[in-house]
């Protein structure tokens, strides 16, 4: 599908009519009317809703309305990578990184890779299974995720190369000023923690390897949820409880003594951090990138 034709009906979506529609697209009305039939007799579907007044998109385009979003966003950066590209002459590559890894490691990622050499980096940061899905779809060259390390390595499709480029802990964290009454509170019987969605991989860690331990100690209070670290971390900050969040994320405020850790009383979680790619690549530009992430990590 033209990139001019997914634009054309993001606009819709956007104006909720055809009249709106034709001005975010800087044409006028007839002829806007004339590029959504011809898109209408091409794709054999109805995109425009002409049995009200004033007409507007169909059910049909409504109920594919985050995948064209997200569709008119990617071609939109295919198309800045590659104008980039010929007019810089540096080489575009796409990696795709966990959101706490993106938080806590982000800076270090780029610097590692783009400094030393004439790439251009686009860090897309995600959750871990679209990290994984981007890296299968060809849509980054580079994956970074993390692994628990307790458990079982699960078997490496055949046309994917993996390395374990370095170790992270989830740490407990909260206030300095308020650690002491925190810990009174759990010896008492009772915890206040921010917690992570259950479907998000730090929610799924923090739910199967640390609260049945401290639920069969204390009355855990979830007092707030996010699907951030760093949310999580300042909000820890704040005192409004314990979040468990990567050592590396939560080092600048521990050092400054802003934060407790309280790993000895509350449990953290080993985790390894891990790059994949695909295994049949000739392209100088990953092989790079990945020859610098694995030695400077």
């Amino acid at each position: 599908m033209r990139i001019d034709w997914i634009e054309d009906l993001v606009a819709l979506l956007d104006s909720g009519g055809v009249a709106d529609a034709a001005r975010l697209r800087n044409v006028t009305q007839p002829a806007f009317s004339r590029r959504i039939k011809v898109l209408e007799d091409v794709l054999g579907i109805e995109v425009i809703d002409r049995s009200v007044k004033p007409s507007g998109p169909s059910p049909i385009l409504r109920d594919r309305e985050t995948e064209l979003r997200k569709l008119a966003t990617e071609m939109r950066l295919l198309l800045s990578d590659m104008r980039q590209e010929h007019s810089t002459g540096l080489r575009q590559l796409v990696i795709a990184s966990q959101h706490a890894i993106t938080t806590s490691l982000g800076t270090q990622i780029v610097n590692s890779v783009a400094k030393p050499s004439r790439t251009h980096i686009r860090l897309r940061s995600a959750n871990r299974d679209e990290c994984e899905t981007l890296l299968i779809r060809r849509q980054a060259a580079i994956s970074l995720t993390y692994r628990i390390k307790s458990e079982p390595v699960s078997e490496l499709p055949s046309f994917l190369t993996e390395a374990v480029i370095g170790s992270e802990t989830l740490i407990p964290v909260c206030s300095a000023d308020h650690a002491g009454a925190l810990m009174a509170q759990f010896e008492g019987g009772a915890l206040r923690i921010i917690g992570y969605p259950a479907d998000v991989f730090l929610g799924a860690a923090v739910t199967r390897y640390i609260l049945p331990a401290i639920e069969g100690r204390c009355a855990v209070s979830i007092v707030t949820e996010t699907g951030l670290s760093t949310a999580a971390l300042q909000l820890a900050q704040s005192g409004l409880g314990v979040a468990w969040v990567p050592e590396a994320l939560a080092r600048p405020a521990l050092d400054r003594h802003e934060l407790t850790d309280l790993q000895d009383g509350l449990g953290g979680i080993d985790m390894d951090l891990v790059a994949q790619r695909w295994a049949t690549t000739s392209n100088p530009a990953i092989l790079d990138a990945w020859t610098r992430l694995t030695t400077a990590l």
